[in-house]
């Protein structure tokens, strides 16, 4: 392929890249009346880029010569003001060994998720069960007309849960998902943790009263804070879109409490970062980009054309879905960072207000304005905890929320998902401690 690269230099590219993709793809799904299998398969081929005339030209192909160098040069069309950061030439392989590696066949794991499906229909209520199993074994390598030779082989594998119940005229619904790349999850993780949670956010559902809309000292759990760093703040911090949005004329300035720092790493070690990007789809070593160090918004996650634009040091945030789509500025696993507070403790301090665990669905505006689900849920009254919640969701706007920020806890974690932007999905990581803090939560009237 180095051919290629020669060839697009020849031709007059100042730059070009060439990214090889090879997926080996699985997944199972068992419900309450069907197993299938939706996926099992291998994707692979490749990306070329130049940069040609001040402009980026592309070319996707699974086989192909030096005709598809002519592809991406005559697709160069543009303004003529990209720039781009150079890197040094640079050779590596990173390779992430699995600590719980498949042994079983497809239909072992099917059995395995049947027993699964079984124990949660053994409560009479529940009317559905939905239970995902996915394994995706990456293998990328990267080249480009700088020297840079980047060979990444990981996996990621998943178990997704969601369950149906009913009681009387009441519905209720629950969700687990649980990522890693450490292997095949039901070993990674424990099943009787995902059955019992799933069956106490049923109940909860079931027998939980409906809030009082307005706003309230609130505790919101790590998954929860995990969603809101990336969707209200993360988002607003790439620098594709920080340079028109709020954060742009922030910087350097105070946005939250000197207790409050958030950042986007290529790594953390914890079982569900999936994040992981030790070096991205630009070749790029991923780094730690701190969105906000002690309540100061500090710095944007960047690909190599911002890097320039914003004279940043490279960041490593260029990814893309698969070979046939461009690299776009995407977040890897954005988190807060813990404080000093135990969680009792910032329970104790709140005299009314609600306890929050695990988003579902929600969605986030260019102003900073956001609304998220919540799937669990509890009251807190003259700091014990009370009743479960049903029907649960909470607003507001990004810098509001990040300055009404009173306490932040000792307890950490980190929980996985996968983000869209640009018609793409990427695998991610949120995570957070839990969070005292003023905001509105939506009920009854």
């Amino acid at each position: 392929m180095h051919e290629l690269l020669t060839e697009a230099e020849r031709e007059g590219a100042s730059f070009a890249d060439l990214r090889y993709y090879k997926v080996k793809e699985v997944s199972l799904v068992v419900s309450e009346s069907r197993k299938y299998v939706p996926v099992n398969g291998v994707e692979e081929g490749y990306s070329l880029r130049v940069l040609y005339n001040g402009n980026w030209g592309y070319s996707s192909f699974v086989s192909g010569g030096k005709e598809m160098v002519k592809s991406a040069i005559d697709s160069a069309i543009g303004d003529s003001r990209v720039n781009i950061v150079f890197l040094p030439s640079k050779k590596d392989e990173v390779k992430v060994k699995e600590r719980e590696p498949l042994t079983k066949s497809i239909e072992e794991v099917a059995k395995d998720l049947s027993m699964l499906k079984d124990e949660l229909m053994r409560d009479q209520r529940v009317k559905s069960v939905n239970v995902r199993y996915y394994n995706d074994v990456f293998h990328k390598e990267y080249f480009s007309s700088e020297g840079r030779e980047i060979l990444q082989e990981y996996s990621l594998s998943g178990i997704y849960v969601t369950v149906i119940a009913r009681e009387a005229d009441r519905v209720a619904s629950a969700f687990i998902g649980k990522s890693t790349v450490l292997g095949y999850p039901l070993e990674v993780f424990d099943v009787n943790e995902i059955i019992s949670t799933i069956r106490r956010r049923i109940e909860n559902q079931l027998k939980g009263v409906i809030p009082k809309a307005g706003t309230y000292e609130t505790v919101l759990a790590p998954d929860v804070v995990g969603v809101f760093s990336h969707e209200a703040l993360g988002h607003l911090a790439e620098a594709d879109l920080a340079t028109n949005g709020i954060l742009e004329s922030l910087k350097g300035k105070r946005i939250a409490p000197e207790f409050v720092s958030v950042s986007d790493s290529p790594s953390l070690p914890y079982d569900m970062a999936i994040g992981i990007t030790p070096y991205d789809d630009e070749g790029v070593e991923g780094r730690e980009v701190k969105i906000i160090e002690k309540g100061v918004v500090k710095e944007f996650m960047t690909d190599r054309y911002y890097s320039a634009y914003l004279g940043q040091k490279p960041t490593g945030n260029a990814r893309a879905e698969s070979f046939r789509m461009p690299v776009l500025i995407r977040m890897r696993n954005t988190f807060m960072y813990p404080g000093d507070w135990k969680l009792d403790e910032m329970i104790k301090e709140v005299k009314e207000g609600y306890l929050l665990f695990s988003p579902l669905g929600g969605q986030t505006s260019p102003d900073g304005s956001f609304q998220f689900g919540i799937q669990e849920g509890y009251r807190i009254e003259k700091g014990e905890v009370k009743e479960p919640l049903r029907n649960v969701g909470i607003s507001g706007y990004t810098l509001e929320t990040l300055n009404n920020i009173s306490a932040v806890s000792k307890e950490f974690d980190v929980w996985p998902g996968f983000c869209g932007k640009g018609g793409q999905s990427v695998p991610v990581g949120t995570g957070g401690p839990y969070i005292k803090v003023k905001v509105k939560v939506g009920g009854v009237a």
